[in-house]
């Protein structure tokens, strides 16, 4: 299904080269989009909430990343990109009133950063189309981002290893639960430097960045001889124990938060790292216009395997 979707988007890229939409055709497929996204909405809203995820045929709730309407963070910044800034305010209101992280609840540490972390600050850059709780100081302060400092801060201690990779899951209590297990992806470790270098920025606390930092470090030291990473790593010895290495799950957003922190920062450091394994994987893993997985030490094709995820690369590249 993943490759079958991303043909299509191919097929409608090309065809918008060789057929430029017309301005009334750009207005029927933004009111598209925007129906696409209140129809998720809603039903969410309707069936899902107060929890993190809709389960779509049953229609009822469930929680998934941590018990704290992650759905409802995920979409908040969206509803000002759609210009919904009656709800964005109303759902803004609700956060604030009700988001409490003093919880003894295990959590990923990679999809909270990307989707609270990363959703309560992005809420909060945005509130300044809409004046919503604009403080003296903003945008170094305010509500939504000492939410997001609170549960930033509670993820730190999955830092604290060997090789400053962090673990997978930690307790938003207590830290990293007992006989955490110190594998996980590759994505897992890679994926900070944008929310966490923001945090510093507005915050001026260094904790932020200089965790983000290390872990890029961490990865940059353990890939193999021939410059590729693997699929998932121990953090605290810096053994792989998945050798596959390729642009999809388990690594994806690896590369893609090394070239976006690399623009959003300014540095030259993170483009160069980026740089440099795009081109291991343009020499290793590129099949005419496919990305296929190889063996991280070998360069050798493992598997022929494209998934949905893969579909963010062309947008990586533009």
């Amino acid at each position: 299904m993943g490759v079958v979707k991303l043909l299509f988007h191919f097929v409608i890229l090309f065809k918008s080269y060789v057929n430029p939409m017309s301005s009334g055709d750009i207005l029927s497929q933004r009111e598209k989009v925007r129906s696409m996204f209140y129809h998720g909405y809603d039903s969410y809203m309707k069936f899902g909430y107060p929890f993190d995820e809709l389960k779509p045929l049953s229609c009822s709730g469930h929680d998934t990343w941590g018990s704290y309407s992650l759905t409802l963070i995920d979409a908040l910044d969206t509803l000002l990109v759609m210009g919904n800034k009656t709800e964005f305010v109303r759902v803004a209101d609700i956060l604030i009133d009700t988001l409490d992280f003093d919880r003894d609840i295990n959590v990923s540490v990679f999809e909270t950063n990307i989707r609270v972390v990363g959703g309560l600050l992005s809420a909060h850059l945005l509130s300044g189309r809409v004046k919503f709780e604009l403080e003296e100081g903003w945008p170094c302060e305010g509500p939504l981002l000492r939410l997001a400092f609170d549960v930033a801060e509670r993820l730190l201690p999955a830092f604290n290893t060997a090789t400053g990779m962090p673990y997978g899951t930690v307790n938003l209590l207590d830290g990293v639960p007992e006989g955490e297990t110190p594998v996980t992806c590759t994505a897992g470790v890679g994926t900070y430097i944008l929310e966490f270098g923001t945090l510093t920025k507005l915050t001026g606390d260094r904790r932020f960045e200089d965790a983000a930092l290390k872990a890029l470090d961490g990865l940059w030291k353990a890939k193999s001889n021939i410059g590729l990473v693997g699929n998932h790593v121990d953090v605290q010895s810096s053994k792989w124990t998945a050798e596959d290495g390729g642009i999809g799950p388990g690594v994806d957003s690896y590369f893609e938060y090394l070239l976006k922190g690399a623009i959003l920062f300014d540095s030259p450091r993170l483009l160069g790292m980026f740089e440099e394994l795009y081109g291991k994987i343009v020499k290793y893993n590129k099949i005419d216009d496919w990305y296929i997985w190889a063996n991280m030490y070998k360069g050798k094709y493992s598997m022929a395997t494209f998934h949905s995820l893969d579909a963010y690369w062309p947008g990586l590249q533009s």
